[in-house]
This record gives C-alpha cells, structure tokens and sequence, in this order.
C-alpha cells in the first residue's frame, strides 16, 4: 500500500510543476475621472462628495484643510509550484486622490502619489 501512495506522489509531480495560480487584491476606491468631474470647487458640498466618490479612505489635513483622500491599491500576487511553493507579491496600481474642502464646500481636489 505504501508504495502505491509513493507512485502516486512520482506521477503527480510533473502534473505540478509549471502550476501557476495568479491573484489580483483591490483596496480603496479607484476614482473614475467621469465622477470626479461632478466634484465642482466651490459648489460641491462634502453631501455631494459622498453621494458622487463615496466615503473615503482616510480623512487628513492637506495644505491647512481638511482633506477626505481616497486611497487606490492594486497589487498581484503569484504562487507557482515547481517542486517547491514560491510566492511573489507585486503592486500593479497605487494612486490616491485628495478633495480639500473650506467648512462644508469643496475648495480643491488633487491627485496623490
């Protein structure tokens, strides 16, 4: 019986060798130029910034204002199986957008790297 098993275990291996399983994460909101052009400076209450981005990522200070930043990350990770299991982690994409407003009104927005 135990040999059985060993044959099997020789015979799957070549089956193995050269898998590649690829995997794309997404995190945080990939702001679609369309939308943020609904976004108008000095009209746009943070009301319309949620309804039109949704909520952000993180809320900050940029420039002495409050900030509301929509973080954007994707990354690809690889797993192959050639005798031993290797995993590479990559990020494809990362970009954040930031709008600025003055109280409740949109004073700037601006793309982050």
């Amino acid at each position: 019986m135990h040999t059985r098993r060993w044959w099997l275990v020789v015979m799957a291996l070549p089956l193995l060798g050269g898998c590649v399983l690829v995997e794309r994460n997404q995190r945080g909101t990939d702001i679609d130029p369309v939308h943020l052009a609904q976004v108008q400076r000095g009209v746009s209450t943070k009301a319309d910034v949620l309804g039109v981005l949704g909520v952000p990522s993180r809320k900050s200070a940029l420039q002495g204002r409050e900030a509301w930043v929509y973080d954007f990350n994707l990354e690809e990770n690889r797993a192959s199986f050639f005798i031993v299991y290797t995993e590479r982690r990559k990020t494809i994409q990362q970009h954040s957008v930031a709008v600025l407003f003055a109280d409740d009104l949109v004073y700037d927005y601006m793309f982050l790297e």
